[in-house]
């Protein structure tokens, strides 16, 4: 899950990915709020109510919505000629090997790059950072005339892989009027802390994280700064112990009278 801004004033995109295993509010219509897993959020309303979710948990707005599964993330990295990567460790995944070092990879070496979790001692965050190179090795290529008129052929080509709330004109626009902004793309990541609740691992991100990239996104999208409040920073309040015991991984998610809590492992 990864937050994409554009800012065509000044040329630069800001790229944050989100762990997947996030505690957060499932934007539902339930007459009670529904915290978890926020990967659990596609799951559960698709797109509309990932969106919703992202949204509030990082307080701005998301206007439109991009879903690539795996295929066509092989599709992508063929179509540009591969990808150039440089990983510090073996990477091995559903019979594919990436050695130590410098690789071009094609699709389907590079979606078995992308999709390797946990071997990698830095766990989802790891793959994280392996998925932004690979992503942003496609932006760039992309940015060339060979492939950027091409990109509207590439999609209908996609077809059932990929699915989006753009429309075919609003694609194009974005194409001519935003492809600036891929000369200057910052990567950014969302860092937790884990917390064991209901005998499931999470990633509870603390409120100054969360801040931090509400205002770093805002900004780039000509937005002011405006202060959390939401289901998340409220949990981290009653949460004091966890965060002042960098030892202690209990996290009480019962604190909101208006909050229950579901396991899902999505």
């Amino acid at each position: 899950m990864m937050v994409a801004t554009l800012n065509p004033r000044t040329k630069q995109t800001l790229l944050y990915s989100v762990p997947r295993d996030s505690l957060a509010e499932i934007k539902t219509n339930h007459a009670k709020k529904d915290v978890q897993k926020i990967n659990a959020a596609y799951e559960i309303g698709k797109a509309p109510v990932a969106k919703k979710t992202v949204s509030a948990f990082l307080g701005m707005p998301l206007d439109y919505s991009v879903t690539i599964d795996m295929g066509a993330l092989k599709e992508l990295v063929d179509f540009v000629g591969g990808v150039t990567v440089k990983t510090d460790i073996v990477v091995s995944f559903d019979g594919q090997t990436i050695p130590k070092g410098t690789h071009h990879l094609n699709g389907e070496k590079a979606l078995a790059y992308t999709r390797m979790r946990y071997q990698d001692p830095r766990g989802d965050y790891g793959r994280q950072l392996r998925q932004q190179e690979v992503l942003m090795q496609i932006v760039h290529k992309l940015q060339s005339p060979q492939y950027m008129f091409r990109i509207p052929t590439l999609m209908n080509k996609l077809g059932s892989h990929i699915s989006t709330d753009l429309t075919t004109q609003q694609i194009e626009k974005l194409i001519s009027h935003y492809h600036q902004c891929t000369k200057h793309v910052v990567t950014k990541q969302l860092v937790g802390r884990e917390a064991w609740i209901n005998g499931s691992s999470y990633q509870v991100i603390d409120t100054v994280s969360l801040q931090s990239a509400s205002d770093q996104l805002r900004k780039n999208l000509g937005l002011t700064s405006k202060k959390l409040h939401n289901t998340e920073t409220k949990l981290n309040e009653l949460n004091t112990d966890f965060f002042s015991n960098l030892n202690s991984t209990t996290y009480n998610t019962a604190g909101l009278d208006t909050t229950y809590y579901t396991d899902n492992t999505y």
